[in-house]
């Protein structure tokens, strides 16, 4: 392993404008410029991620790891007038493309053999996660997991436009990973959100990125880099390998050289390179890091090698998703979103986490089918939080306690004619 904090804060600080493949690097510096708390967050992030690796050393995250699946809605944003679909120059792509894509991602990340996502390298991971197109909407009627939004902007800057696109449609990112199609006007092919929340300990965060981060979580894809058929898909990204690269970010991969020259992507499986490939050759390229004469992984999808180039995620790659998930609050409610929760023969409350920063995850489990009227009360029994729910199963619930003040608080939730206490901390 490499320099880890230094060449971090290095890569943070040094890159720079430049158009490329991805928009991540960019994004980043973004978010650098607009936010001072940003690059400490990053750094917070690794470091308790790297905590996080060394107290499950032993649990052969690579071997045991459950499998995930995870619910898509792809927001097609077009601006053909007529709302015509598919066929070639149009923005409005098809159903056909867009579960070509999903099957793309299927075939990666669960490395299926006799498709592009097989490999033999002795690295190489089935990364255990799944995708499929959402069936049910935010409101709970049936979906086919696709929505189709006319606006007249023509084209969007994948860095800059992401919340001006989650503005025109989002589903709630705790639920469904959002993947937003569109017309690229930079020269980036795609773009995504990294994990990174604002309830990592020891960290703040004001509240403008708080609130960023809750209009825009997902990836945004332009429209001839999605799926392997139809339309007039781009020669050289053109068998949905971008969208495997973006969920890639969004899971918490980096790029191999870190964005950085002989920089650290933090997993010891995956060689320290130069840079990245230039994205037209399946060439075998070496790297010159420390005197150090390594081959490039050119296949693996972090890289920016040409979409047939493309096959592998390694074991290093996989334990480094699971960790980030575990850490990242808004991907953990994703995946506890995903949970069919037991009935209970009685009510039974749980927060997480506990202590809390700006959020607290509230598991209510019951029996059968009932109201849910859920307070939070100060020590002085004073109401500071309130929220009723009708007709509502055993479910999660999240509460937001960015503006509770540090404390010792009562969360009580009655369900029907059952009632339930449990003392919440609130920790800044």
């Amino acid at each position: 392993m490499k320099n880890y904090l230094g060449i971090l804060l290095v890569f943070f600080s040094t890159f720079g404008f430049a158009q490329e493949r991805c928009g991540f690097s960019i994004g980043n510096k973004i978010k650098q410029v607009n936010n001072p708390n940003w690059i400490k967050q990053q750094v917070e992030f690794e470091h308790q991620l790297r905590a996080l690796e060394n107290t499950n050393a032993g649990q052969m995250l690579r071997v045991t790891a459950k499998i995930y699946k995870i619910p898509v809605v792809v927001h097609i944003v077009h601006n053909n007038t007529s709302n015509f679909i598919g066929g070639t120059n149009n923005t409005n792509i098809s159903d056909e493309q867009i579960k070509s894509q999903i099957k793309v991602l299927n075939d990666d990340y669960r490395k299926k053999v006799g498709t592009n996502g097989s490999n033999i390298n002795p690295v190489g991971a089935d990364m255990e996660i799944e995708f499929e197109l959402a069936q049910k909407d935010p409101k709970g009627n049936a979906t086919t997991g696709i929505t189709r939004t006319y606006v007249a902007q023509q084209n969007f800057d994948l860095q800059y436009d992401n919340k001006i696109l989650a503005n025109i449609i989002h589903w709630d990112f705790e639920k469904y990973l959002n993947i937003w199609v569109v017309k690229s006007k930079n020269g980036t092919i795609g773009y995504s959100e990294f994990p990174y929340d604002s309830d990592l300990i020891g960290l703040e965060a004001d509240g403008s990125l708080i609130a960023e981060q809750n209009i825009f979580d997902g990836v945004i894809i332009n429209y001839t880099n999605f799926g392997t058929c139809c339309g007039n898909l781009n020669p050289t990204y053109n068998l949905g390998r971008t969208v495997t690269h973006e969920v890639g970010h969004w899971l918490g991969l980096l790029h191999p050289n870190g964005d950085s020259n002989c920089g650290d992507d933090f997993c010891n499986d995956t060689p320290q390179i130069e840079k990245l490939n230039d994205g037209t050759t399946c060439n075998k390229l070496t790297s010159n890091c420390g005197g150090v004469i390594r081959m490039n992984m050119i296949e693996n999808y972090m890289d920016y090698s040409p979409d047939r180039c493309m096959n592998t995620f390694t074991n290093d790659q996989k334990s480094r998703t699971r960790l980030a998930l575990a850490l990242s609050l808004k991907r953990k409610k994703l995946l506890l979103s995903l949970e069919i929760l037991t009935e209970t023969e009685k009510l039974t409350i749980s927060i997480e986490p506990n202590p809390a920063k700006s959020i607290a995850n509230l598991r209510v489990l019951f029996k059968g089918e009932k109201s849910v009227n859920i307070s939070v009360f100060d020590l002085r029994g004073i109401s500071v939080y309130e929220d009723v729910y009708d007709a509502q199963k055993s479910s999660l619930y999240s509460i937001k306690t960015e503006n509770l003040r540090t404390g010792i608080y009562i969360i009580r939730v009655v369900a029907g004619s059952e009632t339930s206490s449990q003392k919440m901390v609130i920790d800044k």
